[in-house]
């Protein structure tokens, strides 16, 4: 028995590895194209770029790893069953309890293993990139790297380098300020650095010209100056600051934060949701290959009967997240039906565990039944004819 248990486990695993690495590479391709503009407009690294997309890994594995370990389950025991092993298996005596252990020792590791994905790895992996994707967009250090290009740096700025040292320093500088509604302002400069003062991105020039335009007389003026500093950022960007949305929160956070520290109640409801997401997710790890395992190790093994089982099965799983679906969406708007979530995650596991559990003695009752019948009857007509003859 434990040479079987063990030999249905690392056709699961392997399974497991081949089918999720293939998941999470169409994913991670699809949603990396989403970020592929801030490639081409921000400038960025390549390495950076990649970085950041990894970055998203355990939100995907988290929602591809039920689906995976449902789908691994299911082509395991389906090649078992294509293969006649399985028959055989039930012949020598194994129960379908039995014969579903390896998918209650991988779902259950797989359950407390999506819990810290789901409770650690991925509030800390958003936190993370969204973190970097907002210094990349607001600081320029990632952005004026562009030589003989005009970079569009923020609002109302453009900046022109001829050329960029190694050391850092600026050749050739001009810069075309708009944020003022008043007047337009080119700076010419023959050198300067970008530096930071409070946080706030500058570039510092040397030996230029200041250059304005009244918008509303057309008056000009010229400065010339040694050393002239001008911020990257507008005023209005200096005191932004980045809300944390709910998926880079703690759990802790998502339970604790009050209502009148949230921007609206529909904000308020997302950071509850979040934290009740987060801790019935991992049951479905359990939960879907259950559902494969009962569908495929109950009834008869003829092949009718076999193909109705995993198109049963699969709608089975899929209406479970559809249903999963309709009350995320209804516990959006009235958090009386939270309860919902975890009856749709747990429920599925005691259903599938009776079924397992009860499906031979349903089986075998109903042959006896059956046989018992038969010979009943037997009987029945032998007495009728023996008493027609006579």
């Amino acid at each position: 028995m434990k040479i079987v248990t063990k030999y249905i486990l690392k056709q699961m695993l392997f399974g497991f590895v081949l089918i999720t690495s293939g998941l999470l590479m169409i994913v991670w391709l699809s949603q990396s194209l989403r970020l592929f503009d801030m490639l081409l407009n921000s400038k960025v690294s390549i390495w950076l770029f990649v970085r950041l997309t990894m970055m998203l890994i355990p939100g995907y594995l988290a929602i591809i790893s039920p689906i995976a370990l449902f789908a691994v389950a299911l082509f395991t025991y389906n090649r078992l069953i294509t293969d006649r092993e399985l028959i055989i298996l039930r012949a020598a005596g194994m129960s379908p309890t039995q014969l579903a252990k390896p998918v209650l020792t991988i779902g259950v590791l797989f359950t407390m293993l999506g819990f810290y994905i789901s409770l650690v790895l991925v509030p800390h992996a958003v936190a993370n990139f969204r973190e970097l994707r907002w210094k990349v967009q607001h600081d320029v250090s990632h952005l004026l790297i562009q030589e003989g290009e005009f970079n569009d740096i923020s609002d109302g700025i453009t900046v022109y380098i001829r050329s960029k040292n190694n050391d850092g320093s600026l050749e050739g500088i001009i810069l075309h300020d708009q944020h003022s509604p008043d007047s337009q302002v080119t700076l010419l400069a023959e050198k300067g650095n970008i530096v930071y003062h409070d946080g706030v991105p500058q570039i510092s020039m040397k030996n230029g010209s200041r250059q304005e335009v009244s918008n509303k007389t057309g008056r000009f003026s010229i400065l010339y100056f040694d050393y002239y500093n001008l911020d990257f950022v507008s005023n209005k960007d200096k005191t932004a600051s980045r809300f944390k949305n709910p998926g880079e929160r703690s759990l802790k956070e998502l339970f604790t934060t009050p209502r009148d520290q949230l921007p609206n109640d529909k904000t308020y409801h997302r950071f509850r949701m979040e934290g009740f997401k987060r801790l019935a997710m991992p049951f479905y790890n359990l939960s879907f290959m259950l559902i494969a395992a009962a569908g495929l190790l109950t009834g008869n093994f003829n092949r009718r009967g076999h193909n109705k089982r995993i198109i049963v099965t699969v709608l089975i799983m899929a209406g479970v997240q559809v249903a999963a679906l309709g009350v995320d969406n209804l516990c959006m708007h009235n958090l009386y039906f939270v309860p919902l979530i975890y009856v749709l995650a747990v429920a599925p596991i005691f259903i599938c565990l009776y079924v397992l559990k009860h499906s031979g003695e349903f089986k075998f009752t109903r042959i006896k039944n059956f046989w018992a019948g038969c010979k009943a009857l037997k009987q029945k007509l032998l007495k009728k004819r023996s008493a027609s003859k006579a």
